[in-house]
Protein backbone atom coordinates (compact mmCIF):
# COMPACT_ATOMS: atom_id res chain seq x y z
CA UNK A 1 0.00 0.00 0.00
CA UNK A 2 2.87 2.22 1.03
CA UNK A 3 3.93 2.16 -2.72
CA UNK A 4 0.63 3.09 -4.27
CA UNK A 5 0.92 5.92 -2.03
CA UNK A 6 4.39 7.09 -3.09
CA UNK A 7 3.11 6.76 -6.96
CA UNK A 8 -0.10 8.77 -6.88
CA UNK A 9 1.86 11.68 -4.51
CA UNK A 10 4.06 11.54 -7.29
CA UNK A 11 1.72 11.59 -9.62
CA UNK A 12 0.23 13.91 -8.07
CA UNK A 13 2.97 16.33 -8.20
CA UNK A 14 3.10 16.17 -11.57
CA UNK A 15 -0.81 16.99 -12.55
CA UNK A 16 0.13 20.20 -9.75
CA UNK A 17 3.59 21.13 -11.70
CA UNK A 18 1.65 20.80 -15.32
CA UNK A 19 -1.09 22.88 -13.84
CA UNK A 20 1.95 25.36 -12.82
CA UNK A 21 0.01 26.31 -9.99
CA UNK A 22 2.59 26.69 -7.34
CA UNK A 23 5.57 28.13 -9.06
CA UNK A 24 7.77 26.25 -6.60
CA UNK A 25 7.09 23.17 -7.09
CA UNK A 26 8.38 23.43 -11.22
CA UNK A 27 12.15 23.42 -9.60
CA UNK A 28 11.63 22.54 -5.87
CA UNK A 29 14.21 23.48 -3.30
CA UNK A 30 14.80 22.64 0.11
CA UNK A 31 14.14 26.09 0.69
CA UNK A 32 10.84 26.16 -1.11
CA UNK A 33 9.40 23.39 0.07
CA UNK A 34 9.81 24.57 3.28
CA UNK A 35 8.10 27.69 2.94
CA UNK A 36 5.31 26.12 0.56
CA UNK A 37 4.87 23.81 4.08
CA UNK A 38 4.48 26.32 6.39
CA UNK A 39 1.75 28.25 4.08
CA UNK A 40 0.22 24.89 3.60
CA UNK A 41 0.28 24.88 7.18
CA UNK A 42 -1.37 27.91 8.10
CA UNK A 43 -4.16 27.59 5.61
CA UNK A 44 -4.86 24.11 6.69
CA UNK A 45 -6.46 23.68 10.29
CA UNK A 46 -6.42 19.98 10.43
CA UNK A 47 -5.74 18.08 13.39
CA UNK A 48 -3.81 15.42 11.29
CA UNK A 49 -1.86 18.55 9.33
CA UNK A 50 -0.78 19.13 12.67
CA UNK A 51 -0.06 15.39 14.26
CA UNK A 52 2.25 15.40 10.49
CA UNK A 53 4.22 18.37 11.11
CA UNK A 54 4.94 17.15 14.79
CA UNK A 55 6.48 13.94 13.86
CA UNK A 56 8.29 15.37 10.64
CA UNK A 57 9.46 18.57 12.32
CA UNK A 58 9.92 17.49 16.11
CA UNK A 59 8.38 19.83 18.37
CA UNK A 60 5.32 21.23 18.72
CA UNK A 61 3.41 23.06 16.09
CA UNK A 62 2.75 27.10 16.45
CA UNK A 63 0.78 29.46 13.69
CA UNK A 64 2.74 31.95 12.11
CA UNK A 65 6.01 30.35 13.29
CA UNK A 66 8.08 30.72 10.32
CA UNK A 67 11.24 31.68 12.06
CA UNK A 68 11.25 28.58 14.15
CA UNK A 69 11.42 25.53 11.41
CA UNK A 70 13.70 27.98 9.04
CA UNK A 71 16.32 26.03 10.51
CA UNK A 72 15.06 22.45 9.65
CA UNK A 73 15.47 23.09 5.99
CA UNK A 74 17.77 19.73 5.82
CA UNK A 75 14.50 17.70 6.40
CA UNK A 76 12.86 19.10 3.47
CA UNK A 77 16.35 17.39 1.31
CA UNK A 78 14.83 13.91 0.79
CA UNK A 79 11.18 15.45 -0.45
CA UNK A 80 13.82 17.54 -3.31
CA UNK A 81 14.97 14.59 -4.32
CA UNK A 82 12.03 12.15 -4.53
CA UNK A 83 10.01 14.57 -6.52
CA UNK A 84 13.00 14.90 -8.98
CA UNK A 85 13.60 11.20 -8.96
CA UNK A 86 16.91 11.43 -7.55
CA UNK A 87 15.80 9.07 -4.43
CA UNK A 88 13.02 7.03 -3.08
CA UNK A 89 11.32 7.84 0.51
CA UNK A 90 10.75 5.13 2.80
CA UNK A 91 9.49 7.18 5.81
CA UNK A 92 5.60 7.58 6.20
CA UNK A 93 6.46 10.75 8.11
CA UNK A 94 7.77 12.00 5.35
CA UNK A 95 5.08 11.02 2.30
CA UNK A 96 2.69 12.99 4.57
CA UNK A 97 4.54 15.91 5.16
CA UNK A 98 4.86 16.13 1.18
CA UNK A 99 1.32 15.32 0.34
CA UNK A 100 0.76 18.50 2.67
CA UNK A 101 3.16 20.34 0.56
CA UNK A 102 1.11 19.15 -2.80
CA UNK A 103 -2.26 18.91 -0.83
CA UNK A 104 -3.06 15.91 -1.73
CA UNK A 105 -6.81 15.54 -0.48
CA UNK A 106 -6.65 11.62 0.49
CA UNK A 107 -3.64 12.41 3.22
CA UNK A 108 -2.55 10.60 5.53
CA UNK A 109 -1.44 7.68 4.89
CA UNK A 110 -3.50 5.65 6.95
CA UNK A 111 -6.67 7.62 5.96
CA UNK A 112 -5.43 6.86 2.12
CA UNK A 113 -4.53 3.28 3.26
CA UNK A 114 -8.13 2.90 4.58
CA UNK A 115 -10.14 4.60 1.85
CA UNK A 116 -8.33 2.09 -1.00
CA UNK A 117 -8.83 -1.12 1.26
CA UNK A 118 -12.90 -0.12 2.09
CA UNK A 119 -13.16 0.21 -2.20
CA UNK A 120 -10.84 -2.71 -2.81
CA UNK A 121 -13.82 -4.97 -0.47
CA UNK A 122 -16.99 -3.48 -1.85
CA UNK A 123 -15.73 -3.60 -5.90
CA UNK A 124 -14.69 -7.46 -5.08
CA UNK A 125 -17.87 -7.79 -3.12
CA UNK A 126 -19.95 -6.28 -6.21
CA UNK A 127 -17.83 -8.52 -8.93
CA UNK A 128 -18.76 -11.97 -6.59
CA UNK A 129 -22.41 -11.02 -6.61
CA UNK A 130 -23.12 -9.83 -10.23
CA UNK A 131 -21.08 -13.03 -11.30
CA UNK A 132 -22.85 -15.27 -9.80
CA UNK A 133 -26.26 -13.62 -10.95
CA UNK A 134 -24.74 -13.99 -14.28
CA UNK A 135 -24.31 -17.56 -13.66
CA UNK A 136 -28.06 -18.23 -12.51
CA UNK A 137 -29.07 -16.35 -15.60
CA UNK A 138 -27.64 -18.65 -18.04
CA UNK A 139 -28.45 -21.95 -15.88
CA UNK A 140 -32.24 -20.28 -16.43
CA UNK A 141 -31.96 -19.72 -20.29
CA UNK A 142 -30.69 -23.47 -21.20
CA UNK A 143 -33.73 -23.70 -19.37
CA UNK A 144 -36.28 -22.01 -21.06
CA UNK A 145 -34.32 -23.41 -24.83
CA UNK A 146 -34.02 -26.66 -23.91
CA UNK A 147 -38.02 -26.68 -23.26
CA UNK A 148 -38.72 -24.46 -26.42
CA UNK A 149 -39.24 -26.81 -30.31
CA UNK A 150 -40.86 -23.21 -31.90
CA UNK A 151 -37.14 -22.02 -32.90
CA UNK A 152 -37.57 -21.34 -36.13
CA UNK A 153 -34.70 -22.07 -39.15
CA UNK A 154 -33.79 -18.60 -39.87
CA UNK A 155 -33.59 -17.89 -35.72
CA UNK A 156 -30.92 -20.26 -36.16
CA UNK A 157 -28.89 -19.37 -38.99
CA UNK A 158 -28.89 -15.87 -37.35
CA UNK A 159 -27.76 -17.36 -33.86
CA UNK A 160 -24.85 -19.19 -35.45
CA UNK A 161 -23.56 -16.58 -37.80
CA UNK A 162 -23.52 -14.24 -34.49
CA UNK A 163 -21.57 -16.90 -32.43
CA UNK A 164 -19.01 -17.55 -35.29
CA UNK A 165 -18.13 -13.56 -35.15
CA UNK A 166 -17.68 -13.65 -31.21
CA UNK A 167 -15.59 -16.96 -30.38
CA UNK A 168 -12.50 -14.82 -31.28
CA UNK A 169 -13.67 -12.83 -28.95
CA UNK A 170 -13.24 -15.22 -26.40
CA UNK A 171 -9.42 -16.22 -27.29
CA UNK A 172 -8.29 -13.19 -27.23
CA UNK A 173 -10.44 -10.91 -24.88
CA UNK A 174 -10.77 -13.73 -21.88
CA UNK A 175 -7.50 -14.28 -19.78
CA UNK A 176 -8.88 -17.15 -17.74
CA UNK A 177 -11.29 -20.15 -18.67
CA UNK A 178 -13.67 -18.87 -16.04
CA UNK A 179 -17.21 -17.99 -18.42
CA UNK A 180 -16.07 -20.50 -20.66
CA UNK A 181 -15.85 -23.47 -18.04
CA UNK A 182 -19.27 -22.11 -16.77
CA UNK A 183 -20.78 -23.07 -19.46
CA UNK A 184 -19.29 -26.24 -20.08
CA UNK A 185 -20.72 -27.52 -16.57
CA UNK A 186 -23.89 -25.77 -16.88
CA UNK A 187 -24.18 -27.40 -20.12
CA UNK A 188 -22.73 -31.01 -19.34
CA UNK A 189 -25.31 -31.32 -16.38
CA UNK A 190 -28.21 -30.76 -18.71
CA UNK A 191 -27.19 -32.77 -21.53
CA UNK A 192 -29.07 -35.92 -20.04
CA UNK A 193 -32.11 -33.88 -20.49
CA UNK A 194 -31.53 -32.04 -23.49
CA UNK A 195 -32.08 -33.84 -26.85
CA UNK A 196 -28.78 -34.03 -29.30
CA UNK A 197 -30.48 -31.84 -31.71
CA UNK A 198 -30.66 -29.32 -29.43
CA UNK A 199 -27.25 -29.31 -27.25
CA UNK A 200 -25.42 -27.18 -30.51
CA UNK A 201 -27.99 -24.17 -30.66
CA UNK A 202 -27.65 -23.94 -26.78
CA UNK A 203 -24.03 -24.09 -26.61
CA UNK A 204 -23.91 -20.85 -29.32
CA UNK A 205 -26.62 -19.39 -27.01
CA UNK A 206 -25.08 -19.77 -24.01
CA UNK A 207 -21.60 -18.30 -25.40
CA UNK A 208 -22.67 -15.38 -26.34
CA UNK A 209 -24.85 -14.80 -22.86
CA UNK A 210 -20.99 -15.67 -20.87
CA UNK A 211 -19.47 -13.26 -23.41
CA UNK A 212 -21.99 -10.29 -22.83
CA UNK A 213 -21.91 -10.73 -19.56
CA UNK A 214 -17.90 -10.70 -18.81
CA UNK A 215 -17.54 -7.60 -21.58
CA UNK A 216 -20.02 -5.53 -19.96
CA UNK A 217 -19.32 -6.81 -16.31
CA UNK A 218 -18.40 -3.64 -15.67
CA UNK A 219 -20.87 -1.70 -16.58
CA UNK A 220 -23.33 -3.64 -14.29
CA UNK A 221 -21.36 -3.05 -10.82
CA UNK A 222 -23.26 -0.16 -8.90
CA UNK A 223 -21.67 3.04 -8.98
CA UNK A 224 -20.99 3.75 -5.42
CA UNK A 225 -17.99 5.96 -5.95
CA UNK A 226 -17.94 9.83 -7.07
CA UNK A 227 -15.16 11.96 -8.88
CA UNK A 228 -15.18 16.16 -8.90
CA UNK A 229 -15.39 16.50 -13.35
CA UNK A 230 -15.45 20.19 -14.22
CA UNK A 231 -18.00 21.78 -12.23
CA UNK A 232 -20.04 19.26 -10.67
CA UNK A 233 -19.26 15.23 -8.97
CA UNK A 234 -20.47 12.46 -10.95
CA UNK A 235 -21.39 8.98 -10.25
CA UNK A 236 -18.67 6.28 -11.01
CA UNK A 237 -17.62 2.65 -10.42
CA UNK A 238 -14.91 2.72 -7.67
CA UNK A 239 -13.41 0.28 -9.92
CA UNK A 240 -12.57 2.24 -12.91
CA UNK A 241 -10.94 5.05 -10.59
CA UNK A 242 -9.55 3.08 -8.15
CA UNK A 243 -5.93 3.29 -9.53
CA UNK A 244 -5.94 6.48 -11.07
CA UNK A 245 -4.09 9.34 -10.04
CA UNK A 246 -5.81 12.04 -12.03
CA UNK A 247 -8.60 12.31 -10.38
CA UNK A 248 -9.87 11.86 -6.23
CA UNK A 249 -12.27 9.18 -5.49
CA UNK A 250 -15.08 9.91 -2.74
CA UNK A 251 -17.71 7.40 -1.58
CA UNK A 252 -20.74 7.91 -3.52
CA UNK A 253 -22.90 11.14 -2.06
CA UNK A 254 -26.32 11.49 -4.06
CA UNK A 255 -27.10 15.18 -2.58
CA UNK A 256 -23.76 16.39 -3.13
CA UNK A 257 -24.07 14.93 -7.22
CA UNK A 258 -27.57 16.48 -7.31
CA UNK A 259 -27.18 19.64 -5.99
CA UNK A 260 -23.41 21.20 -5.21
CA UNK A 261 -22.07 23.20 -8.59
CA UNK A 262 -19.03 25.25 -9.28
CA UNK A 263 -20.10 28.57 -10.57
CA UNK A 264 -19.71 31.81 -12.77
CA UNK A 265 -20.96 34.73 -11.25
CA UNK A 266 -21.61 38.41 -12.46
CA UNK A 267 -23.07 41.42 -11.49
CA UNK A 268 -26.51 39.67 -12.50
CA UNK A 269 -26.07 37.34 -9.68
CA UNK A 270 -28.47 36.70 -6.79
CA UNK A 271 -25.76 36.49 -3.68
CA UNK A 272 -28.26 36.39 -1.11
CA UNK A 273 -32.14 35.42 -0.43
CA UNK A 274 -34.81 37.76 0.86
CA UNK A 275 -33.52 37.59 4.73
CA UNK A 276 -30.08 38.79 3.72
CA UNK A 277 -28.10 34.74 3.87
CA UNK A 278 -25.81 34.26 1.54
CA UNK A 279 -26.79 31.99 -1.46
CA UNK A 280 -23.24 31.76 -3.02
CA UNK A 281 -19.99 30.00 -1.37
CA UNK A 282 -16.41 31.06 -2.51
CA UNK A 283 -12.50 30.17 -1.99
CA UNK A 284 -9.58 31.97 -2.96
CA UNK A 285 -7.24 30.31 -5.12
CA UNK A 286 -3.42 30.94 -4.58
CA UNK A 287 -3.11 32.92 -7.55
CA UNK A 288 -5.44 35.02 -6.44
CA UNK A 289 -8.66 34.30 -8.35
CA UNK A 290 -11.72 33.13 -6.73
CA UNK A 291 -13.80 30.04 -7.58
CA UNK A 292 -17.76 30.57 -6.48
CA UNK A 293 -20.46 27.24 -5.65
CA UNK A 294 -23.75 27.36 -4.94
CA UNK A 295 -23.76 25.21 -1.87
CA UNK A 296 -21.47 25.58 1.26
CA UNK A 297 -19.06 22.63 1.86
CA UNK A 298 -15.29 21.91 0.99
CA UNK A 299 -13.57 22.58 -2.48
CA UNK A 300 -13.62 19.52 -4.15
CA UNK A 301 -9.33 19.48 -5.40
CA UNK A 302 -8.21 20.93 -2.36
CA UNK A 303 -10.11 19.85 0.21
CA UNK A 304 -10.63 23.55 2.01
CA UNK A 305 -13.62 24.49 3.53
CA UNK A 306 -15.44 27.39 1.39
CA UNK A 307 -16.81 31.10 2.72
CA UNK A 308 -19.82 32.28 2.34
CA UNK A 309 -19.91 35.72 -0.29
CA UNK A 310 -19.89 39.06 1.70
CA UNK A 311 -20.57 42.26 0.29
CA UNK A 312 -16.77 43.07 0.53
CA UNK A 313 -16.07 40.21 -2.14
CA UNK A 314 -18.57 41.34 -4.78
CA UNK A 315 -17.51 45.11 -4.58
CA UNK A 316 -13.52 43.59 -4.73
CA UNK A 317 -13.92 40.43 -7.02
CA UNK A 318 -17.35 40.69 -8.81
CA UNK A 319 -18.44 44.43 -9.60
CA UNK A 320 -15.16 45.71 -10.25
CA UNK A 321 -14.52 42.51 -12.74
CA UNK A 322 -17.34 43.77 -14.48
CA UNK A 323 -16.71 47.10 -14.94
Amino acid sequence: MIESYKKELKEYYEKQKEGDQISSLLNPTPASLRDLFMYRMEESGITSDIDIFERFIGFSYEKNAVNKIKSEIDKFRPLVNFLKGKSDLSEIKRLDALAIILNYPNRPFKKFSRFKSEVKEAVEEKDDAVLEESNNQISNLIEIFSENDKISDPERTRITDVADKRINIVETAINTQEVINVTEEASIQKQKKIPLKKIGIIGIVVVIIGISLFLNIRNWTAKECMVWKGDKYEAVDCSETINSFTETTLPKDDKLIEEFRKMKVDTKTSFFDKKGKPKIWYIKNPNGTLEFYNKPGLQPETGKTLKPISRYIIQEYVLTQNK
